[in-house]
Formats: structure tokens, sequence, C-alpha cells
């Protein structure tokens, strides 16, 4: 079904679910009257009956739907997605960590997603990121702050050459500062991801795709101890459940409930009709069959 179409009958859906009940109501009513009134319509015991049971099946799911939803003192057993909010955030969390999104479709999806990724693509990205960090890292390095950061490190760490060049005005500390600091930007402001880099950085380490998913990861191994790959290791500490529990939890009850309900008022809507047409067409078929019984 096309999305223009699914929209129209949602719309219809919507008009129906608003005023169809109603309109039962309003028709029944105005038959009983006529009926009443003496006024002569054409099958009128089969029609009172049709537009009853079409008014009591609607109106019947429909109270039943508020009772979903709204706690009244005059419907006794209401307000179940109030008063059940803890189950139903556990319900709805659990339901999204075993259907909707777990570790083995995050995984997948990441597969997926660096499967098409070629070398010449992943050199684009990784110059578009140096790029946009480049002027930050060039500002920290001319700061005040960070030449003054670097004069305290070579005096704390030159020693008595230090001091030496220093005194004898061959270096001092200040001048070594300078040209360190000159000679990092310049190495900033030229360095770029070049694809022989990335070919011997694969041919050394496997591809983008081998480092996240392949196990036994010397790095891991050797840091964490661990043999499994590291995308199973950053999943693992993803707790999908917890995630969802923790921020329905957020929400008040009355919160929680509205969020359910707006995704499923359509489905309600057609229940509400579903009740109407249905009460209508068990009516009829119960008032013919008394009809067609003999006597």
């Amino acid at each position: 079904m096309s999305a223009g179409m699914n929209s129209s009958l949602n719309k219809g859906i919507h008009f129906l679910g608003r005023y169809l009940i109603l309109t039962v109501f309003i028709l029944l009513c105005a038959t009983l009257f006529a009926f009443a009134a003496g006024v002569a319509l054409p099958f009128s015991p089969l029609v009172v009956q049709v537009l009853a049971g079409g008014f009591i099946g609607g109106i019947t799911n429909k109270i039943a739907i508020r009772m979903l939803f709204e706690k009244n003192w005059y419907l006794p057993g209401s307000g179940v997605l109030l008063k059940q909010q803890r189950e139903i955030i556990e319900s709805l969390a659990t339901t999204v960590e075993d259907h909707l999104i777990n570790r083995e479709m995050l995984q997948e999806e990441l597969r997926k997603l660096l499967a098409p990724m070629k070398i010449g693509k992943v050199e684009q990205i990784l110059n578009q990121v140096i790029e946009e960090f480049r002027d930050d890292v060039l500002a920290y390095l001319k700061a005040e702050k960070t030449r003054s950061e670097i004069t305290l490190t070579l005096r704390t760490r030159l020693g008595f050459l230090g001091k030496f060049l220093n005194v004898t005005r061959i270096k001092e500390y200040e001048e070594m500062a300078a040209t360190i600091v000159a000679e990092m930007e310049k190495r900033i402001s030229d360095f770029r991801v070049s694809r022989q880099m990335l070919a011997k950085t694969i041919q050394r380490i496997g591809t983008l795709e081998d480092f996240l998913f392949k196990p036994k990861n010397e790095l891991l191994l050797k840091h964490y101890n661990s043999d499994k790959s590291v995308a199973e290791l950053l999943l693992q500490k993803i707790n999908i459940r917890k995630m969802v529990v923790d921020k329905l939890s957020e929400y008040e009850p009355e919160q929680v409930r509205d969020i359910i309900e707006d995704n499923i008022r359509t489905h309600l809507l057609w229940l509400e009709v579903f009740g109407v047409f249905l009460g209508m067409l068990f009516s009829a078929a119960v008032t013919l069959m008394q009809d067609l019984l003999p006597g």
C-alpha cells in the first residue's frame, strides 16, 4: 500500500472513530422515536436491532479502551497503564532489546556501514576530521600559556645541559620553546593522511573492519587481557534494556500513558470502528436467524 493511500485510510479511520458511534446513536434515537410515534418505517425492528448492536459494540470498545488509559472511580479496574507503569516499562524495554535493538543487530549494522568504505573514502573522512580540528590545535600551540608550559618543561627536564645552554646564551629556554612550537606548527599545518599511510596501516593491523570485528586483537590482549573483538567488547558495555528503563522511568505515569496512546491511536480507532460494524453484523444475523427459525 502506498504512503498516500495509507495516509488517506488513516484520516478516514480518524473521522469514523470520532463520529461513527455518535451517528449510530442519533440514528437509533431517531428510529426509536419514529417507531414510538407510530411512523411506519420499512424493516423498523431489524433497523433498531442493527443500530442498537452497532452502538453497543462501539461504545463498549470505546469504554474498554478508555479504561486502559484513564482512571475513573465509576469504572472498577480502570487506569491499567497508570497502575502498572513499572511493569509496562520493563516489558517495553525487554521488547526493544529482544526484537528491535540488540547487540547483534548493532554489530550487523556497523558491518554494513564499514563494508562499502574504500580506502579513498577513509582518506577523505580522516582529512576532513583533521581539517576540522587543525585550527584549534594551532591556536592552542600559539597560546602564551602553552609556550610557558613548554619552557617550564625544558627547565625541568634538560638538567645541566639546559642550564649550560641557557646561561651561555647559546640557546635560551624561551628560544628553544619557540623553535619547538614553530616546528610543531609547521608539521601540523602540513599534515595530511595519504593513501600510502593508510595502506601501510592496513598492512600492519588489517582493515578497519578487521580491527573492529576480528577476535584476539593485539591491543585488547595486551591492555585488557581479552580475546574478544573491539566491537564485541564495546557493545557489551551498552545495556540497551537499562537505557530504555532509565529513560522511561524519568517520565510520570501519565506521560508514559500518553506516549503509548499516541503511538497506537490509529489502531485504537480501528477497534472502535470494528466494534460498531461487528455489533451491527451480529445483531442483524441474530435477528434474521430468529425470524427464520420456526415458532
